[in-house]
């Protein structure tokens, strides 16, 4: 899959959520749907929608999911253990952002390391808990989606149900996957796992450690 065109859609909405278009040939598929359905559409014109992909469950990341569910007939895909958060305004947490809430209904859940095929695109689920009970990133050949689990010069928040533990575990697994990714995180701009490793002030000392404490 040498040739995968990755189109970053950045700041979407009231979180500045990020959205990617991943495509090989005509088919292509969407990791998350902040905000704004339209545009993502416009920018995906041409393109099949095969699926989209739910980095976890939080409103900022799904809020334009039914829209475009609706006008590509495309399947969603989300982690069994965040599911639950696509029919609760509580758990998605719109109700603490004050965003609209609309149930996503007839999702589909993928396994720890599943393999989706979308048309000619081939995803990796990576179970990354810690933001969510149900994080995932998705790797797309070379290219590493990491929602809100890894970012640059960051990581993701805890919401209090893990002791940042979860997250520190999640990271160091990605490390494990061996060789050099781009990543693309759920907010603000591309990376590296060797930059992050270098200088993200968060990982100092994580391996050395054995946790990120």
């Amino acid at each position: 899959m040498d040739n995968i065109i990755v189109k970053p859609v950045r700041d979407l909405g009231f979180c500045m959520t990020n959205s990617y278009i991943v495509s090989l040939g005509g088919d292509a598929v969407l990791i998350d749907a902040p905000d704004e359905p339209e545009r993502l559409l416009d920018l995906a014109s041409g393109l099949k929608i095969r699926a989209l992909l739910l980095t976890h469950g939080h409103i900022d990341h799904i809020l334009a999911v039914n829209e475009i569910k609706k006008r590509t007939g495309c399947p969603v895909y989300i982690s069994r253990a965040d599911s639950g958060m696509l029919k609760s305004s509580r758990d998605s947490l719109a109700d603490y952002l004050g965003l609209p809430f609309e149930p996503v209904t007839d999702a589909a859940v993928f396994s720890d390391n599943e393999v989706i095929a979308a048309g000619e695109l081939t995803v990796r689920t990576i179970p990354s808990p810690g933001h969510t009970p149900g994080s995932a990133c998705f790797l797309i050949g070379k290219s590493l989606f990491t929602g809100d689990t890894l970012f640059k010069g960051s990581i993701g928040r805890d919401f209090g149900w893990s002791g940042y533990y979860r997250i520190f575990d999640s990271i160091r697994s990605l490390y494990s996957l061996g060789g050099e990714y781009t990543v693309y995180p759920g907010h603000g701009e591309a990376t590296t796992l060797s930059d992050e490793l270098r200088s993200n002030p968060f990982l100092f000392g994580l391996f050395d450690s054995g946790r990120g404490e």
